[in-house]
C-alpha cells in the first residue's frame, strides 16, 4: 500500500521496481535561454519570435495561441510551402502539387495579411518596427470591422 503522502506528489503509479528516472527538468540550469530552431541564436524567455532571422517556428510555445502574436505563426506555413514549390528538388511532383493548390488557396491570407509583416519584420529598428506592426493590426482590425458592419448593413 502506498502512502498517502506519495499518492498526493503524483508516485501513486510507480514503475515494479519502485525506482523512477529523474526527469530532465531537474538537469536544465536556472539562467538557460531557449533557441531559435533554425539559426540557434539564444532568446529571451518572453519571445515570440527569433529576431534574426526568417523563422515561423515559435520560441514561445504560447505564441500559437495568442491573437495577433500567432498570426505570423499561420501564415508562415504559406511561405514554408513556397520554398517547396521553389527549391526543394527532393519533392515529388504530388508534394510540389499539392503545396502549390494550397499555396494558392490561402493567397488571400497571405496577400493581406502575410505580406505586410514580412515586410514589418524587415525593419530594422525594433521600436519602429513595433509601432508600425501596431498600426498595422488597428489598420486591419478597422477594416474588417467595416467590412462587417457594410456586410451587417447590407442584409
Amino acid at each position: 500500500m502506498l502512502d498517502s503522502n506519495m499518492a498526493e506528489q503524483g508516485h501513486d503509479n510507480l514503475p515494479e521496481g519502485g525506482e523512477t528516472e529523474q526527469v530532465d527538468d531537474d538537469f536544465i540550469p536556472v539562467d538557460a535561454l531557449p533557441i531559435c530552431l533554425k539559426c540557434l541564436k539564444p532568446c529571451h524567455p518572453l519571445q515570440n519570435y527569433c529576431d534574426s532571422c526568417d523563422s515561423n517556428d515559435v520560441i514561445n510555445p504560447l505564441a500559437s495561441y495568442m491573437p495577433f502574436v500567432r498570426i505570423r505563426f499561420r501564415c508562415g506555413f504559406c511561405g514554408d510551402m513556397w520554398r517547396v514549390v521553389l527549391y526543394d528538388k527532393e519533392a515529388s511532383i504530388i508534394l510540389r502539387s499539392l503545396c502549390l493548390f494550397l499555396t494558392f488557396a490561402f493567397a488571400p491570407i497571405l496577400i493581406i495579411v502575410g505580406f505586410p509583416l514580412f515586410i514589418i519584420g524587415k525593419i530594422e529598428n525594433p521600436e519602429l518596427q513595433r509601432t508600425v506592426e501596431t498600426l498595422f493590426y488597428i489598420l486591419l482590425a478597422a477594416l474588417l470591422i467595416i467590412f462587417f458592419a457594410l456586410y451587417y448593413l447590407s442584409h
